[in-house]
C-alpha cells in the first residue's frame, strides 16, 4: 500500500450540521413565538376557565417556584453557553465542554432536588403560605431535574446557534403540555396538582427529544472534529466560564427573584388575614398572562442574538455589535408597544366574555403589567451588551437596586394599596433597571439610538389605557414610516431584502 493511500483523509459518512444564520434565527424564533404562544394562550385560557381562581393561584405559585430555583441548583452554568460554546467550537473542545458541564449540572440538580424534598414543610410555609402544601412542594422536587435538563439542552442549543432544533424541541414541549392537561382534567382531578404533572411530563418530552439531536450533533463533529482541531486537553475549561457562570446565576437568580417577589409580598405581608392570598395570586396571574409573553419574547431574543453579538466580539468588530443591540431593542421595544395595545383592546372580549368576569380584578391590573412585562424585555436584551464585556456582574447590580426598590417600596404601599401598590412597586423597580442598564451601557461605549429612548418612555403610555396607548401606537407607526428616527431608510430596505431571501431560502 503506497504512502500515497495511506495519507488520504477519511471520507465523511455525514453531512456537517451547520449553524442558522443570524436572519434565519431571527425567523425560526418568530415562528415559535407565534406558534408557541397560540398554543398556550389557548392552554391558559383552558386551564384559568376551568380552574378555580385559588387553584390557579397554586399553579402560579409552583410554576414561579420551578422557574426560581432550577438556574439556582446549577449556578448559571447553562446561562454561559451563549456566551462560550463559540469558543470552545472554535478550538475544538466542544465535546469536553458538554460533558463537563453536565455532568456538573447533574450532580447540583440531585443534591438541590434533595434540600427541597428534605424541607419540603419550610418550603411550602413560606412559598405557598401554608405547609399543607408541602405535597405539592415534594412533587415539584421530584420535577425539578427535568425543568432544570430541559432548559440545559435549548440553552446549548441555541449557544451552537442551531436554532431549528431550539424550535423543534420547545414546539414538542409546548404541544405536549396543553395536551396533557386536557387529558388529565378528564382522567384524574381539576387541580393545580394535575397542571404541574402535565408541565413536568412535558420537559420530560422535550429533554427526550434534545437528547436524540445531541446524538446526531456529536456525531457530526466526530466525523468532522480534523476540520478545526486544536484542542488542548489540559487547557481549563471551568477557570473561564466558572465566573462568568456565577454572575450569570447571580443575575438568574436576581431577575428570578425580581419576578416572584410581588407574590412573595402577598403572601407574606398581606394586610387582611381573612384573605385567601391564593385566590389574589390567581387574579394576578391571569393579569400576567399576555405580559409575560412579552418578557418571554425579550428573553428569546435576547439569548438568540447573544451567539450573534459574542462572535462579533470576538471578531473585534465592535460596530456590529452596537447595529446589532440597538436594532434588537428598538424592534422588542415596538412590538411590545404594539402587542400590548391589541392585549388591552381585547381584554374585554377575553376578561368578559371568555372568563365571565371571574378575573375581573386581573383585568385592571393589565395595563401596569404590560408596562413593567415590557420595560423588563427591553432589559434582557440590553444586559447581553455586559455579557460581551464579561461584566455581567454591572447588570447583577442594577437588578439587585430593582429588586432592593421593588421590596421596600411594596412593603410601604401594600399596606395601604394592596395588590395595586405590590404591582404599583413592581413598575417602578423595572423601570429603574432598564434607565441604568441604557446608561451605564452608553458610558462603556454603546452608542445608542434616540430611538431606544423614544420607544422606551413610549411604554409608559399603557399605564394610562388603551386609548393613550394606541395613540402613542399610531404616532411610533407614522415616525418610522415617515421618518429615520426609529430606523433609518437603508436598515429598512436591508431587513426587507433579508427577509425576502431567508423565506426564499427555507421555502421547500
Amino acid at each position: 500500500m503506497s504512502q500515497a493511500t495511506l495519507s488520504q483523509p477519511r471520507p465523511k459518512s455525514a453531512k456537517k450540521i451547520v449553524a442558522d444564520s443570524f436572519s434565519q434565527s431571527v425567523v425560526l424564533i418568530s415562528l415559535l413565538m407565534i406558534v408557541q404562544r397560540g398554543i398556550g394562550f389557548v392552554r391558559s385560557f383552558y386551564v384559568c376557565g376551568t380552574l378555580s381562581a385559588a387553584e390557579v393561584g397554586r399553579w402560579d405559585l409552583a410554576f414561579s417556584f420551578l422557574m426560581l430555583v432550577a438556574p439556582l441548583a446549577v449556578f448559571g452554568i447553562p446561562g454561559s453557553f451563549g456566551r462560550y460554546v463559540a469558543r470552545f467550537e472554535k478550538k475544538g473542545q466542544q465535546s469536553r465542554f458538554l460533558r463537563q458541564t453536565l455532568l456538573a449540572c447533574l450532580a447540583l440538580t440531585v443534591l438541590a432536588s434533595v434540600s427541597i424534598w428534605l424541607f419540603r414543610a419550610t418550603v411550602a410555609r413560606y412559598f405557598f403560605g401554608s405547609a399543607d402544601d408541602a405535597p405539592l412542594v415534594s412533587l415539584l422536587a421530584i420535577g425539578l431535574p427535568l425543568v432544570v435538563f430541559f432548559n440545559f439542552a435549548t440553552s446549548w442549543f441555541s449557544g451552537k446557534r442551531l436554532n431549528r432544533f431550539v424550535f423543534r424541541i420547545q414546539f414538542a414541549q409546548t404541544l405536549f403540555f396543553a395536551l396533557l392537561c386536557v387529558v388529565l382534567f378528564q382522567l384524574t382531578s381539576v387541580s393545580a396538582f394535575s397542571v404541574i404533572v402535565a408541565y413536568l411530563v412535558s420537559c420530560l418530552v422535550g429533554t427526550t427529544l434534545a437528547a436524540s439531536y445531541t446524538l446526531v450533533d456529536g456525531r457530526s463533529e466526530a466525523e468532522h472534529a480534523d476540520d478545526h482541531d486544536t484542542s488542548d486537553p489540559t487547557d481549563p475549561i471551568w477557570r473561564k466560564i466558572l465566573p462568568f457562570a456565577v454572575w450569570v446565576w447571580i443575575s438568574n437568580a436576581l431577575i428570578n427573584l425580581f419576578t416572584v417577589c410581588d407574590r412573595l409580598l402577598l403572601v407574606n405581608f398581606y394586610p387582611d388575614q381573612q384573605v385567601d392570598i391564593q385566590f389574589l395570586v390567581g387574579q394576578y396571574h391571569t393579569a400576567c398572562i399576555f405580559p409575560l409573553l412579552l418578557m418571554t419574547i425579550g428573553a428569546m431574543a435576547g439569548s438568540t442574538g447573544m451567539p450573534y453579538l459574542s462572535k462579533d466580539w470576538e471578531s473585534g468588530d465592535r460596530q456590529a455589535v452596537a447595529d446589532r443591540m440597538n436594532l434588537m431593542l428598538k424592534a422588542i421595544g415596538l412590538f411590545c408597544v404594539t402587542a400590548s395595545v391589541a392585549i388591552l383592546l381585547l381584554a374585554p372580549l377575553l376578561f368578559g366574555q371568555l372568563w365571565k368576569d371571574k378575573f375581573a380584578m386581573g383585568e385592571s391590573l393589565l395595563p401596569m403589567t404590560l408596562c413593567y412585562c415590557s420595560l423588563a424585555a427591553m432589559t434582557m436584551v440590553a444586559q447581553k451588551y455586559f455579557w460581551c464585556l464579561e461584566k455581567t456582574w454591572i447588570s447583577s447590580c442594577f437588578l439587585l437596586l430593582g429588586l432592593a426598590c421593588n421590596f421596600l417600596v411594596g412593603l410601604a404601599l401594600i399596606g395601604d394599596f394592596g395588590i395595586d401598590g405590590v404591582v404599583a412597586s413592581t413598575l417602578i423597580s423595572h423601570a429603574i433597571v432598564l434607565a441604568g442598564v441604557l446608561l451605564i451601557s452608553k458610558y462603556h461605549k454603546l452608542r445608542i439610538d434616540l430611538g431606544v429612548f423614544v420607544i422606551s418612555i413610549a411604554l409608559f403610555a399603557l399605564c394610562f389605557g388603551k386609548w393613550i396607548a394606541l395613540l402613542c401606537l399610531i404616532a411610533l407607526l407614522l415616525s418610522v414610516w415617515f421618518t429615520p428616527l426609529l430606523f433609518s431608510d437603508a436598515l429598512r430596505r436591508s431587513a426587507i431584502v433579508k427577509l425576502r431571501s431567508t423565506l426564499a431560502g427555507n421555502t421547500p
